[in-house]
């Protein structure tokens, strides 16, 4: 019983005491007005019917008189936060085993305690395993020692930080592939407004499905200011580090398991699953532009027009609309549209081809051995581009079996200067060196000055 519960509990006595508290009685009075309370039930603050036996209520009464409204309350149990059930050695060995694996659950700990020997099988109740690790402050299946503070917190404007996830949905028919399988939904939502920018359903968890989803949500909402992610893979991709870095958006990443640290998209997924994907009938939805209606009927008509508790009641439009002064709005479309290209450097093999991403891609047979620079789409993977200079050149990946019949024949070399002939040759100067060697001369040099060497 907590403080609550004993301060609700001596309002109730001193409801039934109420009339032998409020009025002076004659002798002999009290006898009968105790006598008549104790034959009578009453309800107490838990909704049970109780009776009150004469002793009880008399023991009140005087408890009353001489320690007031704190007396009628129930006294303490004097081994209050002891277990009865738990020694102080098993307890410790409790403590020690939860903090030496953090994952241990109450009942595998109850069952290792048991085969361990240390107590009888059924005398300890997994209930009783767990109190204890409350009160110690180490309940959890995924305990963190050393959690760091959390505070409540909210950006201070629209578009200044938003948060992105993926959420998966329900099952649906791949198109692609024939199969049925979850379909994912990506989404963002500015974390001051809590507007949705933009969220798709789509088959695949990939950086690429990721950036097109960002690239809509930029058009229509403005450049965010910060995106705050996970550590899944579609999110820490080259191509989104570059985008970023050239949108002037800075990445934050959370600890790798820390759920809360993006609690307002998580919160989201919720409203969304409660009210919408929870509820859709399979029968009706069997495609992606189906669920696609669903979602953006749910987001723009309910949802953006709804009152949200944290806004203090407003809409999250209200606040977007009141806030749009402090957005980066995107004033050029082309200037989106080549943001979300990215360049990189390859070399051109000898058989006139690139390897960009796993696919081959063919280049104008002058760049076979050049590092050239490649320009791709970041939207459309296979929109690749070679840059010569000024010049862009679109790229279409190798057909093998059409350049099986392609021509080899090259363009004959541009007419030049003809070649000068000097007449030497070194093996005819070594053979004719050979055959017809020079006699050695009979006279030394002259001195220079007229005398001989020796």
């Amino acid at each position: 019983m907590n403080d609550d519960d004993r301060t609700r509990e001596a309002l109730f006595r001193h409801a039934i005491l109420g009339e032998a508290l409020s009025r002076d009685l004659r002798w002999g009075e009290l006898r009968h007005l105790l006598a008549d309370l104790s034959g009578r039930t009453f309800e107490d603050h838990r909704g049970r019917q109780r009776r009150v036996a004469h002793k009880t209520l008399e023991e009140w009464l005087y408890r009353y008189r001489h320690g007031g409204f704190e007396a009628l309350k129930p006294i303490a149990r004097s081994d209050r936060g002891n277990s009865r059930t738990l020694t102080p050695e098993i307890e410790q060995l409790i403590v020690d085993l939860k903090r030496e694996d953090p994952g241990r659950s109450c009942p595998l700990i109850v069952r290792e305690l048991e085969l361990a020997g240390r107590i009888r099988r059924d005398q300890i109740d997994v209930s009783t395993v767990q109190r204890l690790l409350r009160r110690r402050g180490l309940s959890g299946p995924r305990l963190e020692l050393d959690r760091p503070a959390r505070y409540r917190w909210q950006a201070s404007m629209c578009g200044e930080l938003w948060q992105g996830d993926a959420l998966h949905g329900p099952v649906l028919v791949n198109p692609a592939s024939g199969r049925r399988q979850h379909a994912i939904i990506f989404g963002l939502i500015d974390d001051r407004s809590r507007i949705v920018p933009y969220l798709e359903a789509g088959f695949g968890e990939t950086g690429h499905r990721f950036l097109t989803v960002l690239y809509n949500a930029v058009a229509r909402r403005g450049i965010p200011r910060a995106l705050l992610l996970d550590n899944h893979a579609s999110f820490t991709g080259y191509d989104l580090r570059v985008l970023c870095a050239t949108l002037n958006i800075r990445l934050i990443f959370c600890r790798p398991g820390d759920g809360p640290g993006k609690g307002k998209i998580e919160r989201w997924w919720r409203t969304l699953r409660e009210a919408l994907l929870d509820r859709i009938d399979a029968r009706q939805v069997t495609t992606l532009d189906e669920l696609n209606a669903r979602l953006w009927t749910y987001v723009e008509g309910e949802y953006h027009n709804h009152g949200h508790s944290s806004l203090s009641g407003q809409t999250p439009l209200q606040v977007w609309e009141a806030g749009a002064g402090d957005i980066r709005w995107v004033s050029d479309p082309s200037w989106l549209e080549a943001a979300f290209h990215a360049h990189i450097e390859r070399k051109a093999r000898n058989d006139s081809t690139i390897l960009w991403r796993g696919v081959s891609y063919e280049v104008p047979p002058y760049l076979r051995g050049r590092t050239v620079r490649l320009r791709y789409s970041l939207l459309e993977p296979g929109r690749v581009s070679v840059l010569d200079g000024p010049v862009e050149i679109p790229l279409r990946p190798v057909n093998t079996i059409a350049n099986a019949h392609r021509s080899r024949d090259i363009a004959p070399p541009a007419t030049q200067d003809p070649k000068p002939s000097t007449g030497l040759n070194a093996p005819d100067l070594i053979l004719d060196s050979f055959l017809r060697p020079q006699a050695p001369d009979s006279k030394k040099d002259p001195d220079p000055d007229g005398g001989d060497h020796e």
